[in-house]
């Protein structure tokens, strides 16, 4: 059996591409105070569905009327982003049925590097915070970081400015939500301000969520959905002048539960117990813009960042067959990056040029110590000798040079074409291994007339070897240790992405509609095969890092339609994608973090605005259901086929504004208002008939949310 390995320029959008962009979600509540809150985009944005660049936006208004609280809530009005699971830290993102292993991740600029464990997420963020959330669906702009072989996805935290109304100069924003599915609630603090001048600013942010254990649709219990949250947030903003402004912020997140081992499979079973676990991350950014007002040529952005992401789980390695017995662990495993970019955008005539350097530099390690004795000094001192061993690290650098060109032909055609190059190593326990490789992109967008424009787009991406997740990232240790570091196949080659897309936007009036197709295809990705590497435990080989042999290949369309009249919005999505290797369908329990299959999928959003103080709406989620017919040698004969049923959901929401302005606002939210009982295709699929232990954790039941916040 194998498995896939788990292993900015910011510039003024105009108010016909910030209407693009909302049309390119769907989503948006609140359509003016929409467009005031997006104008600023870290991605590049070209209009066009297939350009490379900015795809779609989740606001701040569409956080908020969803009640977000978790990854895949986050996404929930994008058919195209999906994140699943009961568990939040087994939740994994997919985008266009490409997995959070293939993807650029960051926060702020700070990238999300790698996982700490391959049966959990590698993503945490706090809702709370984000301004928006830019996804760059495919391989798309030289801009979009290390590894996009399948797209971009960049959080965006708020600035004091965001929360600072004109002329305030200080302020406070108090707010708590109360979940009825778990008897839980969050708690959340904000203080802000700036000086007279406005040219110093300062955030400060706390957030508290507890939450009890969550019941699904048939009112069972989701073991380990138990959690108790804290979030610190500071930003501070200097505009040193007209032309500079720097910003500093730290954030730290921590979160604590008696959890599954394995968060992204159901527990307690004879393979996944239920073990206290402490998950945090640690970020620290530095943000320095220079836009000269009289040069064209100058426009600078460095982003500079410090991120460390921890995952401990309490665990009892069975050590009986060496006549040794249980003995209790706690198995700390970290991903700690460094990095910066550094980037300009020059103004030529009818060009922007946009270029800069990446550089990151990351470390995975695992820690593994003894929480109890066994009370034989010989046999305490020989486990601790073993365990030092099996701790164990590797070190990897990145670091690429890019040019992205956007090019006004003429008023009607833009044309973007880009390169990037990057070069990979990796420090690791059996050696070094490296590669490099050169990515170009070319895109363009042709404007038919005032209401229709058509684009289409070429781009590559290239990944080469990165560190492990944190749990294979030791030592092998041929004692008592079922598993030792699997190694890299001495001739593994850097995986790399194509991506042909074509597309239209149509507006006329208060009507949009945009639509597209495009084949996503992923060479060399590198997954674990088990039958090979070192002999470890039980004389069995513990696995090796390998090339595929088939391509990993993704066919999609999407279709995308709003309709605004006076207080009224309805917007409609869809999307569909076949991803498949050698004719199989993938699934997340053999492509794991890098690939999955997920159903059609519809989302519809409705919402009124009686007056400015009342805002009610609707939100479903259509997924179809399929079955998944799996060759023997996925599955080593065990099972043929995979059941993936499908699903709908619908959740209602409300907003009011009591005293008839922004300092006290009411929302109420229902989730699941039907009580629906499924598991998201985003999920590890139901395995259970052949691996009792295998199957994600079913989506909560409906969960009733009052939301108080209170401005001062």
């Amino acid at each position: 059996m194998f498995q896939l390995a788990q292993a900015s320029k910011q510039y003024k959008l105009s108010l016909l591409a910030a209407s693009v962009a909302a049309a390119m979600t769907a989503t948006s509540a609140f359509a003016e105070e929409s467009q005031e809150n997006v104008q600023e985009t870290n991605m590049i944005e070209i209009k066009g569905q297939a350009t490379a660049g900015l795809d779609s936006l989740v606001t701040q208004e569409d956080l908020e009327k969803t009640t977000a609280s978790d990854l895949g809530e986050i996404f929930r009005l994008d058919p195209q982003v999906n994140a699943g699971g009961g568990v939040s830290l087994g939740q994994k993102l997919y985008l266009r049925n490409i997995g959070e292993d293939a993807l650029n991740i960051s926060v702020d600029g700070a990238e999300q590097a790698n996982a700490i464990f391959h049966h959990a997420g590698r993503v945490s963020v706090e809702p709370e915070l984000l301004k928006q959330v830019e996804v760059e669906a495919g391989p798309g702009s030289a801009t979009a970081g290390f590894g996009a072989l399948g797209g971009a996805v960049r959080f965006v935290t708020k600035d004091p400015s965001d929360l600072l109304e004109p002329g305030e100069q200080a302020g406070a924003l108090i707010k708590g939500t109360y979940y009825s599915n778990s008897e839980g609630y969050k708690a959340s603090s904000s203080v802000y301000g700036r000086d007279s001048s406005d040219s110093l600013s300062v955030l400060a942010t706390f957030v508290r969520s507890e939450h009890d254990v969550s019941e699904d649709g048939n009112g069972d219990d989701i073991n380990g959905s138990d959690a108790d949250q804290k979030m610190s947030y500071a930003k501070l903003v200097a505009n040193m002048s007209d032309e500079q402004k720097l910003s500093i912020s730290i954030e730290n997140m921590d979160d604590k539960g008696d959890m599954p081992y394995r968060s992204e499979w159901i527990a307690p079973t004879a393979k996944n117990t239920i073990s206290p676990t402490e998950a945090n991350r640690r970020t620290a950014i530095l943000n320095y813009e220079y836009d000269s007002i009289n040069n064209d040529l100058l426009d600078l952005m460095v982003n500079v960042y410090q991120t460390k992401n921890e995952q401990n789980r309490f665990a009892e390695v069975d050590a009986t067959a060496l006549g040794i017995g249980v003995i209790p662990t706690d198995n700390l495993g970290e991903v700690e990056t460094f990095g910066f970019t550094v980037q300009n955008t020059s103004l030529i005539a009818n060009h922007k040029l946009i270029y800069g350097v990446n550089y990151r530099d990351d470390e995975s390690s695992l820690t593994t110590t003894r929480t109890a004795s066994l009370g034989v000094p010989a046999v305490d001192g020989m486990l601790d000798a073993a365990f030092e061993m099996q701790s164990s690290e590797e070190e990897g650098k990145a670091k690429a040079l890019y040019l992205q060109d956007v090019i006004d032909v003429t008023n009607d055609l833009v044309v973007s074409l880009g390169v990037r190059y990057d070069d990979y190593e990796v420090d690791q326990v059996s050696g070094e291994v490296s590669d490099d490789a050169i990515s170009p992109n070319l895109s363009a967008n042709f404007t038919v007339n005032s209401n229709l424009s058509v684009s289409a787009g070429y781009s590559q991406a290239f990944r080469g070897p990165e560190v492990v997740d944190a749990y294979r990232a030791y030592a092998a240790v041929p004692a008592f240790f079922e598993d030792a570091a699997p190694a890299r196949d001495e001739n593994i080659e850097g995986e790399k992405s194509n991506n042909f897309e074509i597309g239209f936007d149509f507006n006329y009036e208060n009507f949009g509609l945009s639509a597209g197709a495009y084949v996503l295809t992923i060479e060399n990705a590198v997954y674990l095969e088990y039958d090979a590497g070192p002999i470890g435990f039980r004389g069995r080989p513990v696995g090796e890092y390998q090339n595929m042999d088939d391509d990993i290949e993704t066919t999609g369309f999407y279709v995308k339609a709003d309709y605004h009249w006076e207080g009224l919005m309805a917007a409609l999505s869809f999307h569909s994608a076949k991803t498949e290797i050698d004719d199989q369908e993938a699934y997340r329990n053999i492509t794991g973090s890098t690939a999955t299959s997920i159903g059609d999928k519809v989302i519809a959003d409705v919402s009124y605005e009686f007056n400015n103080d009342l805002l009610i709406g609707w939100t479903g989620e259509f997924v179809k259901g399929f079955n998944i017919s799996v060759d023997d040698e996925w599955s080593e004969g065990a099972y043929d086929e995979v059941n993936k049923p499908g699903y709908g959901v619908h959740d209602v929401y409300a907003r009011w504004l009591p005293t008839s302005d922004e300092d006290l606002s009411l929302t109420l939210t229902v989730k699941n208002i039907f009580d629906k009982q499924y598991l998201d295709h985003a999920s590890s699929e139901d395995l259970t008939s052949t691996y009792p232990w295998i199957v994600g954790q079913n989506e909560p039941g409906r969960d009733v949310r009052l939301t108080a916040a209170l401005r001062i």
